[in-house]
């Protein structure tokens, strides 16, 4: 008499063992879906702002003809360092986690956007042109951009890193002048 009751109370129990099996490994999938979901909305927050940021420098760029203190002017929160020749340099600017500015406490700064600015010869920055048959003479200037990740990093950068790693978007652009 007394087997059937316990053999009824072991099926149920072992039932109760598989259902909070089966609870925590979909709780355990869906909790790994949320945590990439949030990675996922991260990383293109900070691509979105990233190319925003890229934009405003190279229009930037383009709209000072590559001048570097009027680039400098229109960011007075940025911070300059200069070339080996004159008009080179780097303009730095420096945000926060939620992409505001940061003016002089770097201890809290998450991301950097930088354009590092090179007078070079025509010649040599058009030379992959060639379809056009024209011969390019005097100067043209250069400016490399990009935005990167520094909060993972101890210290920021102060030229572009040829790690792409922390990179979130780069891109080139550049101006004739001639003569």
């Amino acid at each position: 008499m007394n087997t059937g009751t316990h053999s009824k109370t072991s099926l149920f129990l072992m039932e109760i063992i598989i259902a909070i099996f089966f609870f925590s490994l979909s709780s355990a999938i869906c909790l790994r879906l949320f945590v990439s979901a949030h990675t996922l909305s991260q990383h293109d927050s900070d691509l979105n702002n990233a190319l925003l940021w890229s934009q405003s420098l190279s229009e930037s760029f383009y709209g000072c003809n590559g001048n570097l203190l009027m680039i400098k002017n229109l960011y007075p929160d940025s911070f300059l360092s200069d070339g080996e020749k004159e008009g080179d340099g780097t303009i730095i600017v420096f945000f926060d986690k939620d992409w505001n500015v940061v003016d002089n406490s770097l201890g809290d700064a998450s991301y950097e956007a930088m354009i590092n600015i090179k007078k070079d010869s025509a010649k040599a920055v058009y030379s992959d042109v060639k379809e056009y048959d024209v011969a390019y003479e005097g100067e043209a200037i250069v400016g490399n951009i990009a935005v990167i990740n520094i909060q993972s990093r101890s210290k920021e950068y102060l030229t572009i890193p040829e790690n792409a790693d922390d990179i979130i978007f780069s891109n080139t652009v550049d101006i004739y002048i001639g003569n």
